[in-house]
């Protein structure tokens, strides 16, 4: 099936606002672009305000969203997109605060290091410290669940959040309540090749993936490329979602599949005719909006008598 006629409309606009594929755009200049193209946001929300969270490289920023002062909801730890290399606190505001007010949810918005300026594992370590954080219950998210705390990304932030939840595992951390990736590319391999826009291209995936792990001995790590892992079991239900034009989208929907086999509970969909990146356009494209309605029911799904302890 090829892109839906609103979808290629959005793609033939983005070729023209950036002229040049992406792997050809400086990563300064790629900031500056994306960042210009971020949908404003008008969605009233409750409160929200921004915070550095104590690390061992300095602090990392995060915004917080909260759709009301009820006690005992629960939270999202919510890691963007943008190759690694891009994106900030900014990029899905819009979409944020719809997400906290739909669901009923505390969304924790993760402003990750970014290569090449830091390469593997800086982002991985930054979302980690974030979660743990999370874990002790802060001033912050005091009247939060924080028994019911998810992980959630779209595109890079959903490879963290594959990721993450590997490394928690192993780590002996307290588990997320889920995982929930929008297309995260679960394997460092276009799987692929004839799904490209100029939203993601073959080119653009290694032009990525050598920013952010340039030595090759690395990516054998599942905690860089998480269908690397020999063994998938004890990981928290997941959430995963692929387009159908996405030069990754085999390699992702076999790690489901894994996941799967492995006895982890999976809901695996994917959207026809959108490609990589459609998920937070949920102004343009119904099929977006659709996700953005079938998230909402999973994350109000996750239910509440999950315990701390039983995620070890």
């Amino acid at each position: 099936m090829p892109l839906s006629p609103e979808a290629q409309q959005i793609v033939d606009a983005s070729a023209r606002r950036m002229g040049k594929p992406m792997y050809e755009i400086p990563v300064p200049e790629l900031r500056a672009v994306l960042a210009a193209g971020a949908i404003p946001a008008t969605t009233p929300i409750h409160h929200s305000e921004d915070l550095l969270v104590p690390s061992a490289a300095g602090g990392v920023p995060i915004r917080i969203y909260r759709p009301s002062d009820d006690e005992g909801l629960p939270v999202v730890q919510w890691m963007h997109s943008g190759g690694f290399a891009v994106g900030g606190l900014d990029q899905n505001e819009e979409y944020l605060r719809s997400l906290s007010n739909a669901a009923g949810v505390i969304v924790v918005s993760v402003d990750y290091r970014l290569a090449p300026e830091h390469r593997y594992p800086a982002a991985l370590d930054d979302c980690r410290a974030v979660w743990e954080w999370m874990m002790t219950v802060p001033d912050a998210l005091a009247s939060a669940d924080v028994r019911r705390a998810v992980l959630a990304g779209e595109s890079a932030g959903g490879t963290l959040t594959f990721a993450l939840a590997q490394q928690f595992r192993d780590r002996g951390l307290l588990m997320p309540a889920a995982q929930i990736s929008m297309y995260g590319t679960a394997t460092m391999q276009v799987t692929n090749p004839e799904f490209e826009t100029v939203l993601l291209s073959p080119a653009d995936c290694h032009r990525f993936w050598d920013l952010y792990v340039p030595d090759s001995a690395e990516r054998d790590s599942p905690y860089v490329n998480p269908a690397a892992a020999t063994d998938l079991s004890g990981l928290p239900p997941a959430f995963v979602v692929t387009a159908e034009i996405d030069p990754t989208r085999d390699g992702t929907e076999k790690y489901a599949r894994n996941l799967q086999a492995s006895g982890v509970e999976v809901e695996l969909r994917r959207y026809d005719g959108m490609m990589h990146g459609f998920a937070t356009m949920t102004t343009a494209l119904p099929p977006a909006r659709q996700l953005f309605e079938h998230l909402v029911a999973y994350l109000n799904r996750i239910p509440a008598s999950d315990s701390a302890a039983d995620r070890r």
